[in-house]
């Protein structure tokens, strides 16, 4: 079973990942001592099946390895990689997939929130580092796992966080967006403040004699600014610029972010060095100086 979905974009993030675990793999295989190095973890929140079609045009499907695939073959190898999926035909490929790599491999057919928890409590994050991915299905990744992950102070994250979602979920006219989708958008971004930052009142309907309301002034790029910035409050070692993932017409359908939980600055500096010199080869070039992104209207709260 191949899990299918998607355009080429798709090969884009999964060759980025690809690259990201061996270069961290093998700048950690010694560290912090050649006698005691850390242990390894790689966590897969949507771990899917292993395989996926891709539609290279509109005749064209192509079977591709997926992120958990990826990992799996990633040489160094991880110590240990924990595969998520809640879908059961999903964890049936998994279990298929992982038993030819022995035990250091575990498939939870859980929901991604729930199992990342318990893994983030199960293992003692003095003596490990990891790489999570965060490819959710939809916008079903609360801010509440984030700041989870993100107090281990031990994983690098990249998170495919869902743009185009947010913005269908964030109609036009603002009085569109009912509770379901308040509270939607309330539980990803982790706060109420994209209300102030995404609308503006709606001079134009006064001016006709209208009741005035107010209506979305936030670009797709906006978001994915305000995004970085509540992004960069939680994770405070350093979070990428978004690489942004666009549908065959150009519409921005995800923004990939790369996020470093660990402060200390000889960890900040290897992860930057090696997630910046993959971005770039996709065009995106660090901001110097600064691990946050510039947002207007900095008087506005952000909680």
């Amino acid at each position: 079973m191949k899990h299918t979905f998607g355009g080429p974009w798709i090969q884009i993030k999964l060759d980025l990942l690809g690259r990201y675990l061996a270069s961290f793999n093998q700048a950690l295989q010694y560290r912090p001592l050649p006698s005691q190095p850390f242990k390894r973890i790689y966590i897969d929140a949507f771990a899917g099946t292993g395989e996926c079609e891709i539609k290279t045009d509109e005749q064209t499907v192509e079977t591709i390895e997926g992120s958990a695939k990826i990992a799996l073959q990633t040489t160094p190898a991880f110590d240990q990689v924990h595969l998520i999926d809640l879908n059961q035909a999903h964890v049936h490929e998994l279990t298929k997939l992982a038993a030819g790599y022995g035990n250091r491999v575990r498939v939870h057919h859980d929901d991604a929130n729930l199992a990342i928890n318990k893994i983030l409590r199960m293992l003692n994050w003095d003596q490990c580092r990891g790489v999570l991915f965060l490819d959710p299905y939809g916008m079903t990744v609360p801010w509440t796992t984030l700041q989870k992950i993100a107090a281990t102070e031990a994983l690098d994250v990249w998170y495919l966080f869902p743009l185009s979602g947010v913005y269908r979920q964030a109609a036009k006219d603002f009085e569109k967006v009912d509770q379901s989708k308040s509270n939607s958008l309330d539980e990803v971004l982790g706060t109420r403040a994209w209300r102030d930052h995404f609308y503006k009142a709606d001079g134009q309907a006064g001016l006709l004699g209208e009741r005035e309301g107010k209506i979305r002034v936030a670009t797709p790029e906006d978001i994915a600014g305000f995004v970085h910035f509540r992004l960069a409050e939680v994770f405070k070692g350093w979070v990428s610029d978004p690489l942004y993932l666009r549908s065959p017409n150009g519409a921005p359908l995800f923004a990939l972010f790369c996020c470093i939980s660990n402060p200390a600055p000889k960890a900040v500096g290897l992860a930057k060095k090696i997630a910046s010199h993959i971005l770039g080869k996709f065009g995106i070039t660090p901001k110097r100086g600064s691990r946050r992104s510039s947002m207007p209207d900095q008087n506005l709260p952000l909680f």
